[in-house]
C-alpha cells in the first residue's frame, strides 16, 4: 500500500488533473491541506514535493505553491521503475512479453552486471503500455541471482523492481544514460510509429544498496510518451553531460555529487 503521502500527492494530481485546482491558481497552504486531509504538516510537505517533482505545481516565495497542470514526465528523484511512475500518475501500466529466456552471460552482459562470462543472465524484452497504448520497447538483463524470481513473476504487470524489494533485492542505485536514436524497422511496428521516427533511448543501471548490479535496461520510449525530469543545485548535482563519442561504449552515465 502507498504511503499516505503519496496517496495524498496523487489526490491531489487528479483534483488538478479535473480542474478543481485550476492552472496558474495557488495551491491551498500546508496547514490548510493538513487540515483537510487530517495529516500532519510534515506530511503534506512530502506529497506537495512530490508534485514539484513531477512538475504539476512550482514553488514560489512562501508557503503556497501555483498549480502548472499535468504534465507526463518521469523524474530520476527516486529510484521508480515504469510501473512505479505510470501507477504514481494515474495511468494503468501494462506489459506485452515478446520474449524472455535463461541464457550464458555474453562478455558485454557480464561487464555490465558484473558477473563471469558463462554465468546465467535472463534475458527479457517487452513492449509497454501506457493505458493500452504502446510507448515503450524494453530490453533488460538480469544476474542470474534474481532470475528465479523474475520467471514466478506475471511479466505482463505489476512492477519487478517494486516485486524484487519485497523479496530483499532492493534497487537503491541507478545509473542512467538517456539519447536520442532513430526507430528500428522492428521498434516502428511495435510502437506504430514510421520507421527513422525519434525515439528518447534511456540506458540504466540498478544496484543494490552495496553496489552489486541487479538490472540492466535499454528502454526506447516513443518521442511523445514521456518527458524526462531531471533535478540539479549548486551543492548537489546530479546532472552529467556527455558528447556522442564519449557515451558510444553504452556505458550508463555516473552521477556527479553522490
Amino acid at each position: 500500500m502507498a504511503a499516505r503521502y503519496q496517496q495524498i500527492a496523487q489526490e491531489l494530481r487528479e483534483a488538478i488533473r479535473q480542474g478543481e485546482y485550476a492552472i496558474g491558481t495557488l495551491l491551498p497552504s500546508e496547514g490548510e491541506l493538513a487540515a483537510h486531509y487530517a495529516v500532519s504538516r510534515g506530511t503534506v510537505r512530502q506529497a506537495v514535493a512530490v508534485l514539484e517533482q513531477d512538475g504539476s505545481v512550482a514553488a514560489r516565495q512562501g508557503a503556497r505553491r501555483v498549480v502548472l497542470g499535468e504534465v507526463p514526465t518521469h523524474s530520476f528523484a527516486e529510484m521508480q521503475s515504469f510501473s512505479m511512475w505510470a501507477t504514481s500518475r494515474g495511468h494503468r501500466p501494462g506489459a506485452k512479453v515478446l520474449s524472455v529466456e535463461v541464457g550464458v552471460a555474453r562478455q558485454e552482459e557480464a561487464d555490465r552486471l558484473r558477473v563471469s562470462v558463462g554465468d546465467d543472465v535472463l534475458r527479457l524484452q517487452r513492449i509497454r503500455t501506457l493505458d493500452d497504448e504502446p510507448v515503450m520497447v524494453e530490453r533488460s538483463f538480469f544476474p542470474g541471482l534474481v532470475a528465479e524470481h523474475i520467471l514466478a513473476m506475471d511479466l505482463t504487470m505489476g512492477s519487478i523492481t517494486e516485486q524484487l524489494t519485497a523479496l530483499g533485492f532492493v534497487h537503491a542505485h541507478g545509473d542512467h544514460l538517456i539519447d536520442a536514436v532513430s526507430a528500428t524497422t522492428l521498434e516502428a511496428r511495435l510502437l506504430g510509429v514510421r520507421r527513422g521516427s525519434p525515439l528518447l533511448r534511456q540506458r540504466w543501471l540498478a544496484s543494490s544498496p552495496t553496489g552489486q548490479p541487479l538490472a540492466w535496461s535499454e528502454d526506447s520510449y516513443r518521442h511523445d510518451a514521456v518527458i524526462i525530469n531531471v533535478r540539479n543545485s549548486m551543492s548537489a548535482n546530479t546532472l552529467a553531460r556527455l558528447s556522442g563519442r564519449d557515451s558510444t561504449n553504452g556505458s550508463p552515465a555516473r552521477t556527479q555529487g553522490g
